[in-house]
């Protein structure tokens, strides 16, 4: 059973855990108690299994003790759950898989709302679309188009739920041949924060732009309904762990892969880790049964042992740049390298940072409140430490690294002020201009201002436009 940072009590006697019981029952009696009693669902308090798998989240961080956790089992309970919360004004936060690295984004002191029962995977009859849950992540998804002879183009690693990974854009394997996951969603079943249930295509364009890419500021997404894609039975792909010494031949080789590489069928992820494990690890895959060509610059680069690493504190950081040069991707490993000598003296774990090298997935973008039809490289900064003591030190240091990173870029030529941040890889701390740019941020206010005039999703944490 996974353990959040809830209050270990159990070792004071049993009267203690009846008197947290009561305390946690009577903090939420008034909200809780009415969402409970209006709902298909179920409501959960402290101590209980559910409850701490509602309020689970990769980072621990990333955590808050709510009231109770409301495991809804349909669009109608959201849509009870909204009005109630509305019209209280009680906090809340929803929750898809729990990888959100800003505190109070998926978590809440409130209410928080877990969607883990709508796992809905409905292929169509000519198998042209799938309609996905976002209680599923997404091996869940593979898992059950397994043999079907599609697929979707969804996330890369195990673990991330499909509803904030979509709605943040969603870059995936697949994205060089077919674009961001957004790009192939079709509609989303919503229940806006009036509390009404709709449906959002292209029919109407203001809500599905903003949901692609504007996360959870427009209501509480429950499926959506995506494009499939052909796929081979077999692919090509795994994980390679390398020591420092190979650091500088996967830079060069991943700068050749950049440059040189034209199959949108292969792409790679290189991290560069600093902090208690330094080296390097290398994500391969190919959309198909063999490895392709396009992988040979790593040709003669030794790999070592596989590891991983999770479940401490932590948080995610980015930018974006046109290109990857060698003196670019230098800069990035000296700045794993000198951060990760401080590690030990600050609690630090894992200092990653994940070279993306795409190539001109840019044709395939639809309109989107993220913008990526420049094809821009997102570069994920995933910092991880022991002490809560250490969570502004880090946050900090993870802002000091990007400004420095942001300065190489543009000595670099491979920066722009037209490209803007991932935000599935963002800090709290970046505004609506840094995410979406200042013309779609606009665009953004506007329609929140239209389908939430009365500032519900306010009640949730999130970007702000």
């Amino acid at each position: 059973m996974r353990l959040p940072a809830l209050p270990l009590l159990l070792t004071t006697g049993l009267a203690a855990v009846v008197q947290l019981q009561e305390r946690q029952t009577l903090a939420g009696s008034n909200i809780c108690s009415e969402i409970a009693s209006n709902i298909a669902g179920t409501v959960y308090y402290a101590l209980t299994e559910e409850f701490i798998d509602g309020v689970y989240h990769y980072m621990t961080s990333s955590e808050q003790t709510p009231e109770c956790v409301v495991e809804v089992a349909n669009a109608q309970d959201v849509s009870t759950i909204l009005k109630l919360v509305g019209s209280t004004r009680t906090p809340f936060a929803i929750k898809s898989g729990g990888h959100a690295s800003n505190p109070g984004f998926s978590s809440t002191t409130g209410v928080q709302i877990s969607v883990a029962k709508i796992t809905e995977i409905t292929l169509s009859a000519d198998k042209s679309t799938v309609e996905v849950g976002l209680g599923n992540v997404w091996t869940d998804v593979y898992t059950a188009l397994q043999g079907t002879g599609v697929n979707v183009v969804g996330g890369r690693v195990e673990g991330p739920g499909t509803g904030g990974f979509t709605l943040g854009g969603g870059y995936s394997w697949k994205t060089d041949q077919f674009g961001l996951t957004c790009d192939t969603i079709q509609s989303y079943n919503l229940v806006l924060p009036n509390g009404t249930i709709t449906s959002v295509d292209s029919s109407t364009p203001d809500l599905f732009f903003a949901l692609k890419g504007g996360l959870n500021r427009f209501g509480i997404v429950t499926s959506i309904v995506m494009e499939t894609h052909a796929q081979v039975d077999m692919v090509y792909g795994g994980l390679q762990v390398f020591d420092t010494g190979s650091i500088e031949d996967l830079i060069i080789a991943t700068q050749t892969f950049q440059t040189e590489n034209t199959d949108p069928k292969a792409q790679v992820i290189l991290t560069i880790n600093g902090g208690t494990i330094p080296g390097a690890i290398l994500l391969s895959f190919y959309d198909g049964p063999e490895r392709p060509a396009a992988f040979d610059p790593y040709n003669n680069i030794t790999a070592i042992i596989d590891t991983l690493e999770g479940g401490n504190r932590g948080a995610f950081a980015t930018l974006s740049t046109t290109g990857l040069t060698k003196a670019y991707m230098d800069a990035v490993y000296n700045e794993s390298s000198f951060y990760g000598a401080l590690a030990i003296v600050h609690e630090g774990l894992l200092l990653s940072y994940d070279v993306e090298p795409f190539g001109d997935y840019g044709q395939y973008a639809t309109d989107s409140a993220y913008p990526h039809n420049l094809s821009q490289l997102p570069l994920n900064l995933y910092f991880s430490w022991k002490l809560a003591a250490e969570d502004s030190y880090w946050r900090g240091i993870m802002q000091q690294s990007i400004n420095h990173l942001t300065q190489v870029a543009m000595d670099e030529g491979i920066y722009s002020a037209d490209l803007y941040a991932y935000p599935n890889y963002a800090l709290d701390t970046y505004t609506g201009a840094q995410l979406y740019g200042p013309t779609n941020a606009a665009r953004l206010r506007t329609i929140q201002a239209q389908y939430d005039p009365n500032g519900v999703m306010e009640l949730a944490g999130g970007f702000t436009f």
